[in-house]
């Protein structure tokens, strides 16, 4: 092994890679990245881009029926006058969410390409590590200001399209905590799942509005006239985004559940090392990403277990065990860095593959070593 020239360059190819492999993993290093929410000029409402959220500064609750043996069902209304705008089908962006660290899975309203969806916890739990969801398909044209309402009144959930009936949903009955938790705006707690586009109000109800008040309180958020609903019965939480500037969006409620708008981008929690069930179960399998991952450290094994052999000749066992340790050690350190990321995600099916790929690289690396010497 000694004595083939280019073997003596496999320790610097090493250092190389992993160096590649920082700068590829890291990039762009904006680790306090601009918050990127601001107010709509000549009209109320917030614009919402990539990298972008806001959260309320005190926590929804209400009073919950019993249950029972199991969970109380939720009874709520939540009305969005927004205008959304074309986004990839890569993953669903949450124009809202209420987090409840206690539940399985956050509320959440979302876009996925023109579709509108809830996810939330429900009150019966389906299948096992899927996220309970509906939605209306092909409801959110671009660049136009539409009136959604979704609606549970403890025997399913319906779904209003400008004060018309789009979509019902018998038996998808949430959970009766399903609301109570922070409220966010245009992400979710991690901050990994900006939405884009522009929210012009929002009202939280915990209790169900009949169908004629649906269709009354959508007219009023077209006219204009919204502040009206503000003596609704059960109104929790009411912004009508109209202050125009300043980092704070007042709740029209009456229970101060005024809305901040931080100057830079900090996710209400980092997601350290996503479980892979976890990470399974919010999205589905990545194939094209999973081979990136075993390919792309596919060479630091390779070059690592070479520049191994030629230190410690003889010894591949233990050579084998430095070097899938190493590959495990530098995708682990690169995964927990990027938690502090806001377009990356920390993940232990990304460390997973990584050691792989740097065992795949290992046995090449033994392929090529027997051809050496023959």
């Amino acid at each position: 092994m000694k004595d083939v020239p280019y073997l003596r360059w496999s320790g610097w190819l090493s250092l190389m890679i992993v160096a590649g492999y920082f700068v590829v993993g890291l990039w762009p290093f904006d680790f306090h990245p601009t918050n990127r929410v601001s107010w709509l000029t000549g009209r109320p409402g917030l614009q919402f881009a990539p990298y972008g959220m806001a959260y309320a500064t005190g926590l929804l609750s209400a009073l919950h029926e019993s249950g029972g043996s199991t969970p109380a069902a939720a009874k709520f209304t939540v009305e969005l006058w927004l205008e959304a705008q074309p986004e990839p089908a890569s993953d669903v962006f949450d124009i809202m969410s209420i987090h409840n660290p206690q539940l399985p899975f956050d509320f959440v309203l979302g876009q996925w390409k023109q579709d509108f969806l809830l996810r939330a916890t429900t009150r019966h739990p389906g299948q096992t590590g899927k996220i309970p969801e509906v939605g209306v398909d092909n409801a959110l044209v671009a660049g136009m200001a539409q009136c959604f309402t979704v609606c549970g009144d403890g025997t399913g959930t319906d779904f209003y399209l400008d004060g018309t009936v789009a979509g019902h949903f018998p038996q998808f009955v949430l959970n009766g905590e399903a609301l109570d938790g922070q409220l966010i705006l245009g992400n979710n707690a991690s901050g990994k799942n900006s939405w884009t586009g522009r929210l012009l109000g929002l009202a939280v109800y915990h209790r169900a509005l009949n169908p004629a008040e649906i269709a009354r309180h959508c007219m009023l958020w077209k006219q204009g006239h919204a502040r009206q609903l503000t003596t609704t019965p059960g109104l929790t939480a009411f912004y009508l985004f109209d202050e125009a500037a300043g980092q704070l969006a007042r709740d029209s409620s009456g229970n101060h559940r005024d809305v901040i708008i931080p100057a830079g981008f900090r996710p209400i929690q980092r997601d350290f090392l996503i479980p892979p069930w976890k990470d399974l179960s919010y999205y589905r399998p990545d194939y094209a990403d999973i081979a990136v991952n075993i390919l792309g450290f596919a060479p630091f094994g390779f070059c690592f277990f070479l520049h191994r052999c030629r230190l410690q000749p003889g010894t591949w066992v233990a050579n084998t065990l430095v070097v899938v340790l190493t590959g495990a050690t530098v995708s682990l350190t690169i995964e927990i860095i990027q938690a502090w990321l806001p377009n990356r995600t920390s993940s232990t099916t990304d460390v997973l593959t990584n050691t792989a790929g740097t065992l795949l690289g290992v046995v090449l690396a033994l392929a090529a070593r027997t051809r050496i010497r023959g």
